[in-house]
């Protein structure tokens, strides 16, 4: 072998273990960097030469993404739904005794004292005092609910605004993957970056991803629409329809039933969790409005007058339907109150406040059945002016089998408080298994300290010997120049 030869490949081998090195110090400089994979130095034998650096692999197990994808899309859709369960539960308050179930109980036991007493002007104040707390508690838990879906669709708004931002990331990564596809060094950095935002995009929306041989990657929808493919990118669009709900479109095409899961998606369900929460208080409402009125028109006051609706439309509501949105008390003096069932025992007759008070429990009666059929053929019916709308006759008929504090408790209350239970273990689960797949992989990819440090001497000793070999090789170069002279 020639000096010339030998100092060839000892150079080769110092400049190939220089590159090594300054890989190991990379990784040991991001033992802490989140997102990090570590690369690893695959070292070769050149025939009958000397050694080089084969490539630098960047650690990265597929299917271990795929699951952490999965896994964060689900806590984080479990996460938003179970935020807007908390938020209508908190309306719910009857554990403080200051919620709607109290509030009823307070007006329809307000009417006792005008029954044992019915000219008596005090217990009548008491029951319109009682009737408005009732009507403020309604409609305050009305706006509640709208003030709910209102910020979680400006929420929907902000995370699709997030998502289009990292779909042009991931674009503008997509490409710079494929510049530097030859270029290992670059190529890693814009992998970890592909990743880190693929992680956060699994967070908003439920996705699929596809890895391409190039190492870009496309995403689509859970249900197949596109989102990127390569450098084109589809813009998340969104807009609300004539009742405020919010509708999510890509490419034109309306994908807002389809999400369950991710960020987006539990908002999503919160909606449709607050829009049933709506129209069943809606109905409560409606079908408290529509007996008491409807009972309360057949008496008389202490004027002798008769055909009074106890509850009625706000002057300012634009709609011509009673609900909780527009209920007011229509009475403001006392002596409206009809307790007498006999005109002409006004001030000492209570055998209609008796049936008014009796409806807190039992509502069987109050409609004729020609208008209980007319009000369950379409949810609709107008007594003496009013229009009473059901967005579910069967809500109705469960009062009616039930009371309106059953119907409350075990339709309204009880099924979020179930609902938010379920979700929560659901949120804690995919949380343990997301912290179990994330460790996973920390196992696989992180940097181990140790380990590095190992591999660094061992390179450093392989460089020394290169550097030594060098320098015999100049020693002896020297030395046969020195012969020739």
């Amino acid at each position: 072998m020639s000096l010339f030869f030998a100092l060839s490949m000892a150079g080769q081998s110092l400049l190939t273990h220089k590159r090594a090195m300054d890989n190991v110090n990379k990784n040991m400089t991001n033992l802490y960097s989140e997102g990090y994979a570590r690369r690893v130095n695959h070292l070769s034998d050149m025939p009958a030469s000397s050694v080089y650096l084969q490539k630098i692999e960047r650690v990265f197990d597929r299917a271990l993404f795929d699951r952490y994808l999965n896994a964060n899309n689900q806590k984080t859709g479990y996460e938003g739904y179970q935020d807007i369960l908390q938020q209508i539960e908190s309306l719910y308050n009857d554990i403080m005794g200051s919620g709607l179930s109290s509030q009823l109980n307070d007006f329809f036991n307000s009417f006792n004292d005008v029954a044992v007493n019915p000219d008596d002007l005090a217990a009548r104040y008491s029951v319109i005092s009682k009737a408005t707390a009732l009507v403020g508690r309604i409609r305050n838990d009305y706006n509640s609910l709208q003030n709910i879906k209102e910020k979680t669709s400006l929420s929907i708004k902000d995370n699709l605004q997030k998502l289009n931002n990292l779909t042009k990331q991931l674009a503008y990564v997509n490409k710079n993957i494929k510049f530097f596809f030859n270029d290992e060094v670059r190529l890693n950095e814009f992998l970890d970056e592909r990743d880190r935002v693929l992680k956060e995009i699994s967070s908003l929306i439920d996705v699929k991803i596809r890895i391409n041989e190039d190492k870009t990657v496309d995403l689509f929808t859970a249900k197949g629409f596109s989102l990127v493919v390569y450098d084109q990118v589809s813009n998340a669009t969104f807009e609300t329809d004539s009742s405020g709900n919010p509708v999510v479109r890509v490419g034109g095409n309306d994908i807002t039933d389809i999400l369950g899961n991710g960020k987006i998606g539990g908002y999503l369900k919160g909606i449709k969790k607050v829009n049933e929460a709506i129209n069943q208080l809606n109905d409560f409402t409606a079908t408290l409005t529509l007996v008491v009125n409807k009972q309360h028109r057949q008496g008389y006051d202490l004027n002798g007058n008769t055909g009074i609706d106890f509850f009625g439309i706000d002057p300012e509501s634009s709609l011509t339907n009673i609900d909780a949105s527009n209920i007011v008390v229509n009475i403001t003096d006392p002596k409206q109150i009809a307790a007498a069932s006999d005109p002409a025992y006004t001030n000492s007759d209570n055998t209609n406040i008796k049936k008014i008070i009796k409806i807190k429990d039992d509502i069987t009666g109050v409609l004729t059945a020609a208008e209980e059929t007319d009000l369950l053929a379409d949810g609709s019916i107008t007594i003496g002016g009013i229009t009473y709308n059901l967005n579910n006759t069967a809500n109705y008929n469960l009062i009616k089998e039930k009371s309106f504090h059953e119907f409350y408790s075990s339709n309204m209350v009880a099924p979020v408080s179930s609902e938010l239970s379920k979700i929560k273990t659901l949120a804690e689960d995919s949380g343990f298994l997301l912290e179990s797949i994330d460790q996973k992989i920390k196992e696989i990819s992180s940097v181990n300290i140790d380990e590095e440090l190992i591999n660094l001497t061992k390179l450093q000793r392989a460089y020394e010997a290169s550097a030594k070999i060098i320098n015999v090789t100049d020693e002896l170069l020297q030395t046969v120049l020195n012969l020739v002279k």
